[in-house]
């Protein structure tokens, strides 16, 4: 679905060849994509410059200028994913999808799990600011007759800048299925590992039959060691092809959470301070609807890689519970090994080494906008009281 919209949108400009089995450059779907994203560049920059030079952006119109900040990420996203077509190419052909994915047993539970954090980001976020931005509208501007099209030319920049992230996204949510898969399969291994060194199991079993399990036990740990790490691998080495889009995201979301929140307090203030203008309780609650969604997508990125760096961890901590002590030689090497390869992996989420994708990104970015709140407001209030 992801190598699909990233087509339609004029992203990426490779397609899958059933011929060769493989993905490829493709020149035709290459002059669509220039087309579409100099169509997309002109109507948008024309229609920022069209709308400055008549005055129709203000200050305080929130929704407008997060539309026009996104229009920014969407040109960044044209141009840095051209510019990276060839190794985009190289990397979705070296990456063993589904020989990895149909060698593991995965539970509905999971799969159900990560399929509804995949419809909250990809769908269930873009529906809410779809809603929001068609009641902004017939609020803002009732003299214009709002149609669905001219709705969604709007909403296009808004789904065109996340489009980048929601593909790091959704490899990130498949890469974590498949190490909760693996962590699954050395779970039983390690059961079973240390029932056959029990005094029971060793009085009951013979020493060839013994000796025959561990290697058994052994091939299968091998074969999960080596899809933990191209997993790891490439879920991390992924990242690489998405970073300045994300990163230029963040900072747009912040920016524009913050000129919200701040566009919230000057019309309280103008209210209950200067009592000069009305509140507008219901363009509020739009607002900051439609300002919830940056911080929504923020969790479910946060969470899934908090829960993908959590599941790393637990494969180093479920090798460590394996006794040794009366193992087979080869099973104890695979083990020690298994174990290095995991304890050496670096496997940490930092897009252009600036900041880590953790459980602590959602307290990160809420710490900022708070201190900058904190700041414009003090200058607000310290301006208006002067001025009385």
């Amino acid at each position: 679905m992801t190598i699909f919209l990233n087509t339609l949108y004029g992203i990426f400009w490779g397609r899958f060849s059933f011929k060769r089995s493989k993905f490829i450059i493709s020149k035709p779907v290459a002059v669509y994509s220039i087309l579409v994203g100099l169509s997309f560049a002109v109507y948008h920059v024309l229609q920022v410059y069209e709308e400055f030079t008549s005055g129709r952006i203000t200050s305080r119109d929130t929704i407008k200028i997060y539309c026009y900040m996104n229009v920014c990420v969407c040109l960044l996203n044209y141009v840095t994913q051209w510019a990276i077509t060839g190794p985009v190419v190289r990397f979705q052909n070296s990456v063993p999808l589904f020989p990895v994915a149909n060698a593991l047993d995965t539970s509905m539970m999971m799969v159900w799990r990560a399929l509804l954090h995949c419809v909250l980001k990809m769908m269930v976020c873009p529906l809410i600011v779809y809603v929001t931005l068609v009641l902004y509208q017939h609020r803002a501007h009732p003299d214009m007759e709002w149609t669905i099209i001219a709705s969604v030319r709007t909403m296009m920049p808004l789904i065109i800048s996340n489009q980048v992230n929601n593909c790091f996204f959704g490899g990130l949510v498949i890469a974590n299925l498949i190490v909760a898969a693996i962590n699954k399969r050395i779970r039983s291994i390690v059961r079973e590992a240390n029932m056959l060194q029990t005094p029971l199991q060793m009085v009951l079993l013979k020493p060839y039959y013994r000796m025959q399990r561990f290697c058994e036990l052994a091939d299968n740990l091998d074969e999960l060691a080596l899809k933990y790490v191209v997993t790891a691998s490439c879920s991390k080495g992924y990242l690489r092809f998405t970073d300045w889009s994300m990163i230029v995201s963040m900072v747009m979301n912040l920016i524009g959470i913050t000129v919200g929140f701040y566009n919230q307090y000057l019309a309280i203030a103008d209210y209950y301070i200067n009592e000069d203008q009305p509140y507008d309780l219901h363009q509020a609650i739009v607002q900051l609807v439609f300002l919830s969604v940056p911080f929504m997508e923020l969790i479910l990125v946060s969470r899934i890689s908090s829960q993908m760096l959590l599941e790393t961890k637990k494969t180093g901590d479920l090798l460590q519970r394996i006794d040794l002590q009366h193992a087979d030689v080869r099973f104890k090497q695979v083990v020690n090994s298994f174990w290095l390869q995991v304890s050496t992996f670096d496997y940490k989420l930092m897009p252009l080494g600036l900041l880590e994708l953790n459980s602590s990104l959602v307290n990160t970015v809420f710490s900022a906008v708070t201190g900058f709140l904190l700041i414009l407001i003090q200058s607000d209030l310290t301006l208006r009281f002067s001025l009385k």
